[in-house]
């Protein structure tokens, strides 16, 4: 495969784990909410994910919110088996106020990065997010856009739902991209200490198993 096609490749596998829609959703969820961290209040997640072929991708995540309904976000993220490292920045907007018994909307708009061997691509994305909260649990809706390097625009999808089990906060999602097989994952989050949480992830795709374990710290 020339370089070209297989960076393009493992960027697209990369996005994937990322989350859906290549937006950087909150751990462990792939598929993104419609809520952003309050005016100066942040977060940092890291963790690491074993992907559909077998290689291993460890991910830094901090984000922090810069105004009322706005946050900023970044990841830097590792591939050694395949020698790719990838980055993205996006600007994340709520643009409804988040109800315990409702709905409300928000939106993504980032642009990621994949290098190896001094080649490297660009892939600008967008990503509309719907959540709604009931006493049963979060619906979480996604649909949105990318535009790899070389590639027509792809669409993304995604549909989540969690769901508070005493400290366990657990969750089911499926979500995918244009003439890509979906990824049907589960999920859970608890609280260690006061702001750092621990959290794991089980899917699959194409017969093949994902994991991913993280941490995430709120200050």
């Amino acid at each position: 495969m020339p370089p070209s096609s297989k960076l393009r490749a493992v960027s697209m596998a990369t996005l994937l784990v990322l989350a859906s829609g290549a937006s950087l959703a909150g751990r462990p969820l792939s598929v993104d909410d419609a809520n952003v961290n309050d005016v100066g209040a942040g977060h940092v997640e890291a963790w690491y994910a074993r992907q559909a072929d077998g290689s291993g991708l460890w991910t830094v995540a901090p984000a922090y919110g810069v105004a009322s309904g706005i946050e900023v976000g970044a990841a830097v993220s590792r591939d050694a088996t395949n020698d790719v490292t990838s980055t993205a920045l996006q600007a994340k907007f709520r643009f409804t106020a988040s109800q315990p018994g409702g709905c409300n909307v928000g939106a993504v708009i980032g642009i990621s990065q994949a290098t190896t061997g001094g080649a490297s691509t660009n892939t600008p994305y967008v990503n509309g997010l719907l959540t709604c909260n009931m006493a049963a649990g979060s619906l979480h809706f996604n649909l949105g856009s990318m535009q790899p390097s070389g590639s027509a625009a792809l669409t993304t999808w995604g549909i989540a739902f969690e769901r508070e089990l005493g400290p366990v906060t657990a969750h089911v999602e499926y979500f995918g991209v244009t003439d890509s097989q979906p990824t049907f994952q589960l999920g859970a989050r608890t609280e260690l200490v006061k702001n750092l949480q621990l959290d794991a992830t089980v899917g699959r795709i194409n017969n093949d198993t994902l994991l991913s374990l993280g941490l995430k710290f709120q200050f």
